[in-house]
């Protein structure tokens, strides 16, 4: 049985993260615990997995439990088991089954909190669990559901959602449209820290020491991609769209940021038959070194006109020394390197879906544009590239934006309004 509380009491939050790699969820994550009142509230967290986030939290002094090495049962648009893995989502099946019937109640009895607060849709059993026990849960949305095949996992986690969250809070409208009508819903924005996303952040030492490591000219036009090797966020498309660019400014570059691997699997010559390795077959060919574009003129050189930069932690510093930074998804989730951008006062040029179009204000704080319209993408893009006239007012109009809509003052006053009143009825 779990001690009440009054609203006096220090309250213990356990918060649950799904993922490995260090994206947008885990730093929103960070950025509310980091800024959360520590008078009132003690946030812990609980891992999944075992990864360099759960350094990156240790580092902050933060609270951690884990790893579970446990899986979620993933069903979003970004992640969702297809076919091809039909093995994975059985032991996905399995995981979630045994947090149900005893992981679960083991780590609530360990950590005893007084709040538990998911960080995506996918921590289905957890819920379960926790609204057994009495204990209020708090789900963030953070990304879309998948329609999937049938639409039957939807439907359940859906149902999940609807049934076991106390607050249901989707970080846009768009992601929000499941629960439209439900009074759980809480509409909050991910947000931006101004301590480490400052707009004068300008380092001239490390801008030459970047320039000089990849050999680059300081007068190129700088494109900044933070989207790794993704299907979802476009890649392929970028490519393409800057191999286009060089034609028009042959000086520019692509940095990408983000893991990037076109290792493809060879097994039995069956790679042709799985998207994720025909996907890097299609990448791999526009890397090849002599090839003729549809005119018959020679393709510029593309794969050396790109630096890639791995995965970084310094995201400020590379966005303050590019131009534009860019979000070409193919799918509709929220994109935290655009309000990113706005904050170091970037115009960004991105998809015209849903809910990107809660992010850009289109022809004031960058472009969006139809991922589909290459040729408009390069005309945007080139536009901001050399009216820097332009480009600096987009940036500045872009900052006010996010400052106005996505600053993490605004954000932690809404999720502890949250927290405060699942105390004040009782």
């Amino acid at each position: 049985m779990i001690k009440k509380k009054t609203v006096f009491d220090k309250k213990k939050i356990l918060y649950i993260h799904h993922g490995k790699g260090i994206g947008g969820a885990p730093l929103s994550l960070l950025y509310l615990i980091e800024n959360l009142d520590k008078s009132k509230y003690e946030p812990v967290v609980l891992f999944l997995h075992d990864s360099q986030v759960i350094d990156l939290y240790k580092s902050t002094n933060i609270t951690v439990f884990g790893p579970v090495n446990l899986r979620d049962f993933a069903h979003t648009k970004i992640f969702w088991y297809r076919w091809y893995n039909l093995k994975n989502f059985i032991k996905t099946c399995f995981d979630t089954y045994k947090i149900l019937k005893t992981q679960a109640d083991f780590w609530f009895k360990k950590i005893k909190p007084d709040i538990v607060h998911l960080n995506t849709s996918s921590l289905i059993a957890w819920a379960k669990v926790a609204h057994k026990k009495n204990i209020p849960v708090v789900w963030h949305i953070r990304e879309p559901l998948a329609s999937g095949y049938f639409g039957i996992r939807r439907k359940i986690v859906q149902n999940f959602v609807k049934n076991y969250a106390t607050k249901i809070v989707p970080i846009c409208k768009n992601d929000s449209l499941l629960w439209q009508n439900n009074n759980k819903v809480n509409i909050i924005y991910n947000a931006v820290d101004f301590k480490i996303f400052d707009k004068n952040i300008l380092d001239k030492n490390f801008e030459q020491d970047f320039l000089f490591k990849y050999n680059l000219d300081k007068n190129s036009p700088r494109i900044l991609f933070l989207g790794g090797l993704s299907s979802e966020k476009g890649t392929l498309e970028i490519f393409t769209i800057f191999e286009k660019i060089l034609k028009q400014l042959p000086s520019a570059n692509l940095l990408v940021a983000g893991y990037f691997d076109l290792k493809v699997n060879n097994i039995f010559n069956i790679k042709r038959y799985f998207p994720v390795d025909r996907y890097k077959l299609k990448i791999k060919n526009l890397f090849k070194p002599v090839r003729m574009d549809s005119t018959g003129s020679p393709r510029t050189g593309l794969k050396e006109k790109i630096v890639f930069l791995g995965a970084i932690k310094n995201v400020p510093q590379i966005m303050s020394i590019s131009d534009v930074i860019v979000f070409p998804a193919t799918v509709g989730h929220f994109a935290r390197p655009i309000i990113e951008a706005g904050f170091m006062a970037k115009p960004v040029v991105a998809s015209k879906i849903s809910p990107l179009d809660e992010l850009v204000i289109n022809n004031k704080t960058g472009f969006l544009v139809d991922i589909k319209d290459i040729n408009l993408w390069v005309e945007k893009l080139a536009i901001l590239l050399l009216d820097k006239n332009l480009n600096k007012q987009m940036g500045e109009n872009a900052y006010q934006y996010c400052v106005q809509n996505f600053n993490i003052d605004m954000h932690i006053k809404k999720i502890e309004s949250i927290y405060e009143g699942l105390y004040a009825t009782k």
